[in-house]
């Protein structure tokens, strides 16, 4: 018998380390889906949104998690009430369900049918899917048998992701001779132009005071995501971020030093065998000599080292990222209305 159920907010508890225990039994789940990073979501950044996550058991097992939230949007017609995955899609690069693979019919199923019973919605806007996942195409179907709209059906955007299986040296072997080369170029140029380089792992005891100053780099690089990394609700987000996650090495920041002097900077997440690139920065004076570039070279060469399959450079296809080999995961949306 399968049954969901409704709870108000993220759970704590037994069931959010229930939820826990199925992100590790869903091979395709992110941090960006478990609990601690949506209950610090809607701590600091989702507080107009209603959260609520709907669980689904099958004979009282649990089989999968939908975060779920809920807002009321004005439209030249009056109000309608959407509802989203939970998380938002500045900060937050994966959304969407959580289950075992074999249960990804199942789950969505129910989460349609509850749904399709309930009068109470105009529109679901569920994004932040990865395709590889087909979780839109089972939201689909589901959809289509309960009798309501398919509005959209869309790639939104892409997650270019680095192959890392069977190290650093097959990660080489199989990238293009150009970018093989261009790798070790630009890291030789850095250090003849600007003096010598330093990959450095800040400790996580001084994660918390050096967030500042990464933001502020993160300004100058990108003038025009100036305004969006100086806003106090975003640096209450990334400490936030830190503070969670810092203690189980998950958090990590990292600071490329030439001449002594920090160049590029990153925050990773990192979490089994994958890691997740979250954000970087570099000295927008040293742009034609590449820092960033260089300290983003350097950190894949230290996730092969330790084992991460993927390297995930998350949202957005700027070109730097292909030159790293990376190939897109199509992220996707399905938008579906009431009839």
């Amino acid at each position: 018998m399968i049954e969901l159920k409704t709870h108000e907010g993220v759970p704590e508890g037994g069931l959010r380390a229930d939820w826990e225990l199925l992100l590790d039994e869903d091979p395709s789940a992110t941090i960006f889906q478990g609990p601690r990073f949506l209950s610090r979501w809607v701590e600091v950044l989702g507080k107009r949104t209603t959260a609520r996550v709907h669980t689904v058991h099958r004979d009282g097992r649990l089989i999968g998690v939908i975060p779920e939230g809920h807002e009321r949007q004005g439209t030249p017609t009056g109000p309608i009430e959407v509802r989203r995955f939970l998380g938002g899609t500045e900060v937050t690069d994966y959304l969407g369900p959580v289950a075992r693979p074999e249960d990804r019919v199942d789950v969505a199923d129910a989460y349609i049918r509850e749904l399709a019973e309930d009068p109470n919605w105009d529109e679901l806007v569920a994004g932040g899917l990865a395709a590889d996942t087909d979780w839109a195409g089972a939201l689909l179907r589901s959809s289509k048998d309960r009798g309501l709209v398919v509005f959209e059906h869309d790639v939104e955007d892409v997650c270019p992701r680095i192959d890392l299986h069977g190290g650093y040296d097959a990660y080489l072997s199989r990238l293009p001779g150009k970018y093989r080369h261009e790798l070790g170029r630009k890291a030789r140029k850095l250090a003849r132009d600007a003096g010598e380089i330093e990959v450095v792992r800040i400790p996580g005891d001084e994660v918390a005071d050096r967030l500042d100053a990464f933001l502020d780099m993160a300004g100058e690089t990108e003038p025009d995501k100036a305004g969006f990394f100086a806003k106090n609700d975003v640096r209450t987000w990334f400490a936030a971020l830190a503070d969670e996650f810092v203690g189980d090495d998950i958090f990590r920041l990292h600071q490329l030093d030439v001449g002594g002097i920090p160049a590029a900077a990153t925050v990773s997440l990192v979490q089994g065998r994958e890691w997740g690139l979250y954000n970087s920065a570099f000295d927008s004076t040293l742009r034609q000599l590449a820092p960033g570039m260089v300290l983003v070279g350097e950190l894949i060469k230290i996730a092969a080292q330790e084992g991460c399959e993927v390297f995930d450079l998350l949202r957005g296809d700027e070109p730097y990222k292909y030159r790293f080999g990376a190939q897109d995961r199509p992220v996707e949306r399905v938008t579906i209305v009431r009839r």
